[in-house]
């Protein structure tokens, strides 16, 4: 299992510590599984090209996973930007953003048991970020991910957009 991103920045290593993969760095044509890409248009431009270049010539579409630029996630065109992507993918995922990184000196460390505790033992910041992740893993490991359930009083954005297998 091997990841790698599309630019430098976009959180490849992160998302390999967490879902236990090879970071394989910065895109460079070879074969992946997961392209990681932020959620900005000139990222998913290249997340797209990358994508179909790993279908291409290894046979099998990679997951996508996008990095939320922020917050308050993927706004409407961004969104529909990444159903754009869905083609090109085995599925888009849209991993949410952790302020708490940011204030840590080695967010990694962090980073790496994130799957093996249990989510309710996660401080909340974490939570979103964790399942997302374990989506991804299930992806990979050719298993369903968990339906998304939606949270009362928020408008419900999945972490995966779509599957095509």
């Amino acid at each position: 299992m091997s990841v790698a991103g599309v630019a430098g920045g976009v959180g490849a290593t992160t998302v390999a510590t967490a879902i236990g993969a090879i970071d394989r760095g910065v895109f460079v044509g070879r074969p992946v599984d997961v392209l990681v890409c932020r959620a900005t248009g000139d990222s998913l431009v290249r997340a797209g090209r990358a994508a179909q270049l790993v279908a291409a010539s290894g046979g099998r579409k990679p997951v996508l996973a996008v990095t939320a630029a922020d917050a308050s996630g993927p706004s409407r065109p961004m969104t529909a930007r990444l159903r754009l992507l869905e083609p090109h993918a085995t599925a888009v995922i849209v991993l949410p953003f952790v302020r708490r990184w940011r204030e840590l000196a080695v967010p990694l460390d962090e980073v790496r048991g994130l799957l093996a505790v249990p989510r309710t033992e996660l401080p909340r910041s974490l939570r979103r970020y964790a399942r997302a992740a374990q989506d991804l893993r299930d992806l990979i490991d050719g298993r369903s991910p968990a339906p998304a359930r939606p949270i009362p009083g928020r408008a419900s954005t999945p972490p995966t957009l779509g599957s095509n297998r």
